[in-house]
């Protein structure tokens, strides 16, 4: 057993594909599924059920998971701990990301990390903001940016700044949008998001605050194809601000008004990183990239 066998197990039991965890992982899908039946031979249990969406954690798999996501927490605190007693600032972070490179101020807070520890290999990978969050719980991310209110929930975040989101809708439905008032908004098709985007718990708390369910007409992740949607007559969504201040965006999609959802962008990481020399570098990059 080692540690390569280990981040393939916690990697696809978070992403749920061998495909997504050689993405996560850059290595070779048959070297993933070499890794995990190498583990299943030596620990002679079944540690995934194969089905058609991808894998899934059997119960000894479950109980296997725990104990390699804190072995794997161990060994890069370790690292970590031997890095700061010989005066480096060497290692790697895995930081999720969520919105455009620009939104987020990713050119900046990489060229501080440059600066300020050249030795350090980051990572950057795409996704919502419910799995930056998962994927740190799990270990598979150090640390990432992510959009919500993180009132309650064990993280250590810091604040960014705060988003205003707008309910956007067709130009072209303006008169009936006007006429319908809020209620009637409500009862037009909607775009959604993946569940576990920070858009659709935004969207879902604003259907319930009315006593409706949320059931999204049709879902995509990607932003600028959600505000195209949006301006081809597809149905209505929330929008953060600042993707409808770009120019041209005004011809094609209008507010509703007086109707808003306010929420923050953070930088999350683990209460207890595995990381914390690397990490405290990597906000301190954050934070200059922000005051740029």
């Amino acid at each position: 057993m080692d540690i390569h066998q280990l981040k393939s197990l916690v990697t696809i039991a978070r992403c749920g594909t061998v495909a997504r965890a050689a993405e996560l992982l850059h290595l070779s899908q048959p070297a993933i599924s070499a890794h995990i039946k190498q583990l299943e031979e030596e620990l002679r249990v079944r540690l995934f059920d194969r089905h058609a969406k991808g894998m899934q954690l059997t119960a000894a798999g479950e109980a296997v998971f725990g104990h390699a996501k804190r072995a794997l927490h161990a060994v890069d605190a370790i690292r970590d701990e031997a890095n700061t007693l010989n005066g480096e600032v060497a290692g790697e972070l895995v930081i999720g990301t969520v919105n455009d490179p620009a939104f987020l101020r990713l050119p900046a807070f990489l060229r501080h990390m440059r600066e300020a520890a050249p030795h350090v290999v980051l990572s950057l990978v795409q996704t919502t903001s419910g799995a930056v969050l998962k994927n740190i719980e799990d270990g598979v991310f150090d640390a990432g940016f992510v959009e919500g209110n993180l009132d309650g929930m064990a993280f250590d975040a810091t604040l960014l700044r705060r988003a205003e989101f707008a309910v956007g809708y067709p130009a072209a439905w303006r008169d009936r949008v006007e006429a319908g008032g809020l209620a009637g908004a409500l009862a037009l098709p909607w775009i959604g998001t993946s569940d576990d985007c920070s858009f659709f718990r935004l969207t879902t708390a604003l259907f319930a605050k009315h006593g409706l369910p949320f059931a999204p007409a049709i879902r995509t992740d990607d932003e600028s194809l959600l505000l195209e949607l949006v301006g081809q007559e597809t149905g209505l969504s929330l929008i953060r601000r600042d993707l409808l201040e770009k120019p041209g965006a005004a011809d094609a999609v209008r507010t509703l008004d007086g109707l808003t959802v306010d929420a923050g962008v953070h930088f999350a990481s683990a209460i207890d990183p595995a990381k914390p020399s690397l990490l405290r570098v990597a906000r301190r990059a954050v934070q200059r990239a922000w005051q740029d």
